[in-house]
């Protein structure tokens, strides 16, 4: 529920944003049909009647004092008929109380009277009747004092009566004329306090708080059910979700539900988490037991400024997953709110389901129901149960239900993960353009058909959803998404352009049909482009589908066929610069590839084509298709190269070689001595250089 009005005393109420669980019924007790039934005339009826009751919660003592003082006036006059006078009087009074009210007590001018109480088909409610000393007669008026005390049932107990340590709920009454009542319940200040009406207003005095309401909410008076509970006494918990820590807060004295809802949420939220197609997104800190909800006429609610559940005492898993199911399903992520309630009704269902439960039945509900509404008109008030609830309920989780029915788990999970995440049925995976913070019916309707491929959502729409203003924009939108779809098979896999999938998504069909006929050259142009990239067996780049998918606005729409025939014919200049450099070759041509660089040619254009530089990369298919022209002449021309190279490598080795070994004869020939034998005139032998043999002649 949203920002419903506390009556809390003090520190000042906090305006939250509330989304409230499955309604059951607008108010937890069946008081109200007693009131209306129950034998209490007003003033025009001949009786006047006014009160003053005073409830006061004791929790020392777990317990109620409950006083109320009526003041009953007979004012019908005797009637006379022919001979006969008739005349009227009142013998009893009887007024609605606890069905366990204790010490049960009427007084009047400080004497007892006769009291007496009967059960009704209600389990916390019965009828006191208290017996006059005598017939109050025209004209005369008594006053009683009716006193009760009430200890309450336990949690779950079909009698909702409760006063248990820090927290009571129990029914509040004044029988009276309208200006003639006054209810008043006094509570420790320590406590928050709640009530089935916003008529109370509050005064603090010292410890306690005293609510006072002074206005009838039934013809026979003032009724209302309170809650009061005091936060600090409480038995807690706590679970881990993701990875946060999430606290239980339950009664003091029911344990049970706290085991309960601790196991079911460890249980439960990674099987929504998957329903969903989304991990648990937290924003929620605290789990709390508290019967205010019932007595705004809700089972449970979310509360997103306190980042807290609070559900009564039921142990219900579908509630509680009903009221997880929020942590992704709100007001902020699904705008209406039918759609995040009916989300939520559902994934907690399907929950129920997956985990071996068998899920609830919600009140079947017509749309010639009496009171049947559009369901986008159906909003959140003043933060309590309203007329139109028990049909918005029931209706928003049929609705829900019929459009997901017959996906396949994964589709259902990708639409409600879609829905959930901002995304437009017309957006490319993981393009952010079309992307917002919410969706609307709009963008649902849109995920549904398109990406569900439910064809009959529309009629549902039709039928259970749109104003008449809305359901006008049906065919207008009808049209479009048929020219769309057309278009969109005429341009292969790839999807229309950005501009026209935004109109799409905004619901601009006058825009989108001015687009699809602006496109109508582009899309076979887009064929051949995909035709070629198969032909050259690769995938289109992103960035060149970018060309042609991101386009946006008349102006590129009318450049489009010129600039995807120029994409072609770079794609194939581009395939036949691969298709060379992959070639097999002779071993001339491999030697001038490397020469020439052709590989690294081919790699720089297919680099330039994938980054959609058209210009860049033709020009470097042209220069790798150039270059495989003359491989093998390259190749040649460098291996005669090689081959001259080697062979003057080998001369002039061997020449350099000669010319070393001539230097080395030469010094060899001057450093060996050689030995000359000279003839000495005289006869004498000549003397040999040092180191030479010697020989000598006799």
């Amino acid at each position: 529920m949203r920002d419903p009005r506390s009556t809390a005393p003090s520190p000042p109420p906090r305006r939250r944003r509330r989304y409230a669980a499955r309604v059951r019924s607008a108010v937890p007790l069946a008081l109200v049909a007693l009131l209306l039934t129950a034998p209490l005339a007003a003033a025009d009826g001949g009786i006047d009647i006014r009160s003053s009751s005073r409830y006061v919660l004791q929790p020392a003592k777990d317990r109620v004092q409950a006083t109320m003082t009526i003041t009953v006036r007979n004012q019908r006059p005797s009637v006379r008929t022919g001979s006969s006078l008739q005349y009227f009087y009142l013998p009893s009074f009887q007024v609605p109380v606890p069905a366990d009210a204790e010490q049960l007590t009427a007084t009047s001018g400080g004497s007892p009277l006769a009291v007496s109480r009967r059960r009704t088909s209600d389990p916390s409610t019965a009828v006191a009747t208290v017996r006059f000393p005598s017939d109050l007669l025209y004209g005369q008026s008594r006053t009683i004092v009716v006193h009760f005390v009430l200890r309450g049932e336990k949690p779950r107990s079909t009698d909702q009566t409760r006063v248990g340590p820090g927290y009571a709920t129990f029914a509040v009454y004044g029988p009276g004329d309208p200006g003639q009542v006054s209810v008043t319940v006094v509570v420790p200040s320590s406590m928050e306090f709640d009530a089935t009406t916003d008529l109370f207003s509050h005064e603090a005095t010292g410890a306690t708080v005293t609510y006072t309401a002074t206005e009838n909410t039934e013809a026979s008076g003032l009724w209302a059910v309170v809650s009061a509970r005091d936060p600090a006494i409480a038995r807690t918990g706590e679970v881990t979700l993701g990875g946060q820590r999430v606290t239980l807060t339950a009664y003091q004295d029911d344990p049970q539900w706290l085991s309960f809802v601790s196991a079911r949420m460890t249980a439960g939220v990674p099987v929504l988490a998957r329903l969903i197609a989304t991990p648990w997104p937290g924003g929620l800190t605290t789990v709390r037991e508290d019967r205010a909800v019932t007595v705004r006429g809700y089972d449970g609610w979310f509360d997103s400024s306190a980042d807290e559940i609070v559900i009564g005492e039921a142990l219900d898993e579908e509630l509680l997953f009903h009221e997880l199911s929020h942590a992704w399903a709100t007001p902020d992520t699904l705008t209406q709110r039918w759609l995040y309630e009916g989300v939520a009704q559902t994934l907690a269902a399907e929950a129920v389901t997956a985990l071996g439960g068998t899920p609830q039945k919600m009140t079947p509900v017509s749309r010639t129901s009496h009171a049947a509404i559009a369901l986008n008109s159906w909003h959140e008030d003043n933060g309590r149960a309203q007329s139109a609830d028990d049909y918005g309920y029931p209706a928003s989780y049929r609705v829900v239900s019929d459009l997901l029915q017959g996906m396949s788990a994964d589709t259902r999970s990708t639409v409600l993960a879609a829905a959930i995440g901002g995304r437009s049925a017309y957006a490319a995976p993981g393009e952010p353009a079309l992307k917002a913070s919410f969706s609307d019916w709009q963008r649902v309707l849109d995920l549904v058909q398109v990406v569900g491929h439910q064809e009959g959502a529309p009629a549902t729409y039709a039928t259970w959803v749109l104003t008449p203003a809305q359901r006008a924009q049906l065919g207008p939108r009808a049209s479009a998404l048929a020219a769309y779809r057309a278009l969109d098979a005429a341009d292969g896999d790839l999807l229309p352009p950005l501009g026209l999938r935004r109109s799409m998504t905004n619901w601009d069909f006058a825009t989108a049909q001015r687009a699809i006929t602006a496109l109508r050259d582009a899309g076979p142009a887009a064929v051949a482009l995909e035709q070629a990239a198969a032909r050259n067996h690769v995938r289109l780049p992103p960035a060149v589908a970018a060309l042609y998918q991101g386009a946006d606005g008349f102006t590129a729409y009318a450049d489009l066929p010129g600039t995807l025939t120029r994409a072609r014919a770079t794609l194939e200049a581009v395939g036949a610069a691969d298709r060379a450099a992959a070639a097999s070759r002779n071993p001339l041509a491999r030697l001038g590839s490397l020469a020439l660089d052709v590989d690294g040619k081919a790699s720089r254009a297919d680099a330039a084509f994938a980054r959609a530089d058209l210009a860049g990369a033709a020009r470097s298919a042209a220069d790798a298709s150039s270059a495989t022209r003359w491989l093998t002449w390259v190749g040649l021309v460098l291996l005669l190269g090689g081959l001259l190279v080697v062979a003057g490598g080998v001369l002039a080795a061997r020449w350099v070689g000669s010319r070393r070994r001539g230097r080395r004869a030469a010094r060899e020939a001057r450093a060996v001595p050689v030995a000359v034998a000279s003839l000495d005139l005289d006869g004498a032998t000549a003397q040999e250089p040092d180191g030479a043999g010697s020989r000598s002649d006799d």
